[in-house]
């Protein structure tokens, strides 16, 4: 009986095991039809899994020649600018999985072509898509690579086009801008003629942001911006961008911090950052009644840095405008200023997509306080990863 039992045991298990073998066969046989070139890459940053098309565009069509070698040595990745794309630079699909998965578009080139023929191998553009995966306490990254669509090289065609037009439209515009200048030192104009001067400076002054915030935005969506990285702590570059601000809005402000004993080490741009906020010092005044009073809040998590741009303005009324408010040319129109010139809708977006530069995230919130208080405000929540050292970051210090 127990023989029976140990052969029927064995049995179940051989059967087991070969329908194992056969979905993974079957597995195996759906990943090498796609027509998307698929890697897995470990924390090492070394290949762990590949399908057959990576393994024809880059392991010589064996998918075993490239299981265990480092990524950067089968691929070269480059900015949409043919400059190279360093491993540990933010945009780096290995560096962006980090923070969550998405999709860009970069220029590649094969490393395992034969050093001779490797000048002819040229460039090739192509979507990649990025994924965290954690299995078993281990984190791997899914890479996806394939050919641009229609739509993909439509939208590249629409942003150079962007990209083009702001750089022609600086020039009128600061022809303008001077020309407006110099009248408003005229004396013999009217104090009618002088307001309009005033109104034609403020839209002109206002159309020439619209066209830096565009080409920066542009510039983010192309990744042809150079992200100059530094480690420090926090507080650091918020002191830095306060000090460069006028007595009447330094005095606006406060900086608390949650824990002055903690470390608060991030990894960042530093003009980006002091861009950053900048926006939303603008977008606090823009939309406040009176002089603002603001809040800079740090806080400090395992995982993240956490800076909390707080003001007192009207706050936003649901979760779906406080998404709204990140997308672009998008205005609340209860919150619209008539003493102010309307803004161009780009600020946060510009926020938004200059903390998805640097690795971080960007949100907002706007909590309730009790009915009839007056009292409301937005909360902007910016979330930064504390950082790894590596050759690629300077320390500011």
């Amino acid at each position: 009986m127990l023989v029976e039992d140990s052969f029927s045991g064995s049995a179940e298990s051989r059967s087991l095991i070969q329908q194992m073998s056969q979905s993974l066969g079957l597995l195996r046989v759906a990943f090498d039809s796609t027509g998307e070139a698929m890697l897995i890459v470990d924390e090492s940053s070394a290949v762990r899994w590949a399908n057959q098309q990576a393994a024809d565009l880059w392991g010589g069509g064996i998918t075993l020649q490239m299981v265990g070698r480092p990524l950067s040595a089968l691929l070269q990745f480059y900015h949409l600018d043919r400059s190279p794309l360093g491993d540990d630079e933010p945009s780096h699909p290995l560096q962006k999985a980090l923070s969550g998965e998405g999709r860009n578009s970069y220029l590649i080139q094969a490393l395992s072509t034969p050093a001779n023929d490797l000048e002819k191998s040229g460039l090739i553009r192509r979507s990649v898509s990025w994924r965290l995966i954690i299995q078993m306490n281990q984190s791997f990254i899914l890479l996806i690579f394939r050919d641009l669509d229609p739509l993909e090289k439509a939208l590249a065609r629409q942003r150079q086009f962007i990209d083009n037009l702001a750089h022609e439209l600086r020039t009128p515009i600061a022809i303008i801008t001077g020309n407006l200048h110099r009248l408003k030192r005229k004396e013999q104009f009217s104090d009618n003629i002088r307001q309009s001067l005033s109104d034609a400076t403020a839209e002109t002054h206002r159309m020439a942001t619209l066209v830096d915030n565009l080409l920066l935005l542009s510039e983010l969506d192309t990744d042809y911006r150079r992200w100059k990285l530094q480690i420090d702590d926090l507080r650091t570059f918020v002191d830095h961008w306060a000090a460069k601000l006028s007595f009447d809005l330094r005095g606006c402000l406060q900086v608390n911090v949650a824990n002055e004993a903690v470390d608060y080490q991030v990894q960042v741009d530093r003009d980006a950052f002091h861009l950053i906020l900048d926006n939303l010092l603008d977008n606090s005044c823009r939309f406040s009644s009176s002089k603002p009073s603001i809040q800079i809040l740090l806080i400090q998590s395992k995982s993240f840095i956490e800076l909390q741009f707080i003001d007192d303005g009207p706050g936003l009324q649901n979760e779906e405008q406080c998404a709204a408010v990140f997308d672009r040319f998008t205005r609340i129109e209860d919150h619209r200023n008539a003493d102010m010139t309307d803004g161009g809708g780009l600020g946060l977006p510009l926020v938004k997509s200059l903390m998805e530069g640097m690795g971080g995230s960007a949100s907002c919130s706007s909590p309730q306080s009790p009915a009839n208080s007056g009292c409301h405000g937005l909360v902007v929540t910016l979330r930064f990863p504390r950082p790894r050292l590596s050759a690629g970051v300077t320390n500011s210090a």
